[in-house]
């Protein structure tokens, strides 16, 4: 049974029609058997790529949509209906009303005086909390076209991170060993309860709805203070140089992720790559690309851990 993805939700096939947000188009993404060459969608032909999985673009119309799926002799139905557009809130004059800007709090156990930063320090000195994210059976984070799961992908390259770091000599707390859920607003607590110099978060990335999965793949670390961006683009910049020619890298941007609201404890969040393309499959599960950026993840801590007002200062002596 071909089992898709529509918009982030599993559906397993008959299934009732499935409500979804006003747009005008969703994509898909499923697992095919390998070799099968005769993928139907909507009528239209969908190239299947050589790791055996398809992703493709669906045009949506408001209320019932039937979408056919034909792979090999195999042929379902997937219902999907699509709520009308509500219309845009106007003013008094007619023109848009523009929501308040939201306002992101601070982790609310994180305290508010940054940790020194450890240049000088021995390694051994200096520990590094790694948080591989989602986990757990109803937390999966996002889907390749295969049907393997981002908290999966993520677990992996933690561990070799957390290898590489041990490897200069840190030590390395994780966030999760296993595939077991973890609350998101307490991922970040063991950093600031044991004192941590830094907070590493560690994903895949998946595009909004309505992008075409096979048109965006980049990776990038996020930040959300100051200390957070320093630590972010030492990690960015290794991730960068060791990529380069494979992807393209977007550096450091900014974004409220819950996990680095921390003005504790230097944090960013790894986006390493887009799990829902099927390049970016192939990708993240290739062993040898995986251990390269975790090598460079760990260079990068290194790098910022000898910088000093951006200043080098010389590696801790052993």
């Amino acid at each position: 049974m071909l089992i898709p993805t529509l918009l982030a939700v599993t559906i397993a096939f008959p299934k009732p029609a499935q409500i979804l947000p006003p747009v005008e188009t969703c994509y898909m993404n499923g697992a095919v058997p390998r070799g099968v060459t005769n993928l139907t969608v909507q009528g239209k032909s969908v190239e299947i790529y050589k790791t055996g999985g398809w992703v493709t673009m669906l045009d949506l119309h408001e209320g019932r949509n039937e979408i056919e799926i034909v792979a090999g002799d195999v042929t379902t139905n997937a219902i999907v209906t699509v709520e009308k557009k509500r219309p845009q809130k106007l003013d008094a004059d007619g023109k848009p009303i523009v929501p308040p800007p939201r306002i992101y709090e601070k982790l609310p156990y994180a305290k508010d005086e940054a940790r020194p930063k450890p240049v000088g320090k021995r390694p051994e000195e200096i520990l590094v909390v790694l948080d591989p994210g989602h986990g757990g059976a109803k937390d999966t984070g996002a889907m390749s076209p295969h049907g393997h799961c981002e908290k999966d992908a993520n677990l992996a390259l933690a561990k070799e991170v957390r290898r590489a770091l041990e490897a200069r000599g840190y030590r390395v707390m994780m966030t999760r060993e296993k595939d077991e859920p973890v609350n998101l607003m307490e991922r970040a607590r063991p950093a600031c309860e044991y004192d941590a110099d830094a907070f590493i978060s560690i994903h895949h990335n998946a595009p909004g709805y309505t992008t075409d999965p096979r048109k965006v793949r980049y990776t990038a670390v996020y930040e959300w203070n100051a200390i957070g961006k320093e630590l972010a683009s030492a990690v960015a910049a290794r991730m960068a140089k060791a990529l380069e020619g494979d992807i393209p890298s977007n550096g450091t941007m900014h974004a409220n992720f819950a996990v680095t609201r921390n003005p504790q404890v230097p944090s960013c969040l790894i986006e390493t790559d887009f799990i829902t393309t099927p390049e970016g499959e192939w990708a993240i599960w290739n062993a040898p690309r995986r251990r390269k950026i975790a090598e460079a993840i760990a260079e990068g801590v290194s790098d910022w851990c000898r910088v000093d007002g951006g200043v080098a200062s010389s590696p801790p002596q052993e």
